[in-house]
């Protein structure tokens, strides 16, 4: 990820690679988006019936802030891959701002001038987009967001991950580990992000009322090399530190190779289901944990669109929290045969993951 913006952002895994290759997105008159342990409805409102309903062939634009990073380019692919074993939808379109909101807005607006079916929107700046959202619902154009808008946009369906739960994760851990006392220091992602803010505000939730002191905090950008140079700084300085919360695991594999060469031993360090923080975990050694944000929010948002489309009733709001991987279990989810960017889990047909991913 590149610059400072406003607003969007980076379970068993293998065993629900294995088990849930491709979820159904429809069984009968329900809709399962992803699986009950992957992705679950927050509330009990649910859209009307038939409101969006259309006759297929349908075009789907997607509307995203930004590429940069391996989530993202793994998730536009897994999405694009649903809406191609997806017999109903004519044309995906995928656009993405650069991470910038004016483009994010330009983007929204031509997906309404070409009148598309429906549009999936992960919004950079929420309030910057509300003003297209009401037009696209006014114009009887579905918006389904991938993202948490806490009610500032009047989206038809949200799916999200990640926030505040995928912040606490670590901080628990870290609270635990250290005994409620010491010090760390945080690793945040892209200032002014609301997924990052999120995430940060869970982990200061999950240390409030201990005696853990954050040393040191500092924004790395979700970014290996970035981070690399700020963990350096700060061993360096000599500043104390007991553990260190990461946003994001890129960030993680950065400071374990700070640490490695520096000859100082690992402190406790959290990170997330990508396949190269759990390679670092496990050559290294280190005592860790993950938080689980899979990159098969895409195709869950996409099948909610299909939903829609349909005329199906779906929830208002979805959230994925699925349990982190452990010390105790990492051997059930790394995948050795696989390169540093994949990440999981992962509905990509096997052949797929093959092509992408073989180490």
């Amino acid at each position: 990820m590149k610059k400072a913006v406003k607003g969007f952002f980076g379970v068993s895994l293998i065993a629900v690679v294995a088990a849930f290759s491709i979820a159904p997105a429809i069984a009968g008159d329900d809709v399962q988006l992803l699986p009950p342990e992957l992705l679950a409805p927050t509330t009990d409102k649910k859209t009307p019936p038939d409101k969006y309903k259309k006759a297929p062939p349908w075009t789907i634009g997607m509307v995203f802030p930004g590429v940069g990073n391996t989530w993202i380019i793994q998730m536009a692919a897994e999405t694009k891959s649903e809406a191609a074993r997806t017999p109903e939808i004519k044309e995906f379109i995928f656009t993405e701002a650069n991470w910038d909101p004016t483009k994010q807005v330009a983007n929204m607006e031509d997906m309404i001038s070409r009148k598309v079916d429906a549009i999936i929107i992960a919004p950079i700046a929420m309030p910057l987009l509300k003003k297209q959202v009401d037009a696209a619902l006014a114009a009887g154009i579905p918006v389904i967001n991938l993202g948490w808008s806490k009610g500032a946009l009047p989206s038809t369906v949200e799916v999200m991950g990640g926030g505040g739960p995928f912040g606490e994760v670590g901080g628990k851990w870290l609270r635990d580990k250290l005994g409620g006392k010491g010090t760390v220091w945080a690793f945040r992602g892209v200032a002014g992000v609301q997924e990052e803010t999120d995430r940060y505000e869970g982990f200061k939730k999950a240390i409030a009322g201990s005696e853990i002191t954050i040393g040191a905090e500092v924004f790395a950008d979700w970014n290996y090399a970035k981070a690399k140079g700020l963990c350096e700084n700060l061993v360096l300085s000599g500043k104390p530190v007991d553990g260190i919360w990461f946003s994001g695991a890129e960030m993680t594999r950065g400071c374990i190779d700070v640490f490695k060469e520096a000859g100082r031993p690992l402190v406790p360090m959290t990170g997330e289901g990508n396949n190269g923080f759990l390679r670092a975990w496990k050559e290294s050694k280190l005592d860790s944990v993950a938080a689980v944000f899979t990159p098969e929010l895409g195709p869950a948002a996409l099948r909610a669109t299909v939903a829609i489309l349909q005329g199906k009733s779906l929830y208002d709001h979805y959230f994925s929290d699925p349990a982190p991987i452990t010390n105790a279990n990492l051997d059930r989810y790394y995948r050795p045969d696989l390169n540093d960017a994949f990440w999981m889990p992962s509905e990509l047909p096997a052949a797929e993951i093959e092509k992408m991913f073989k180490k």
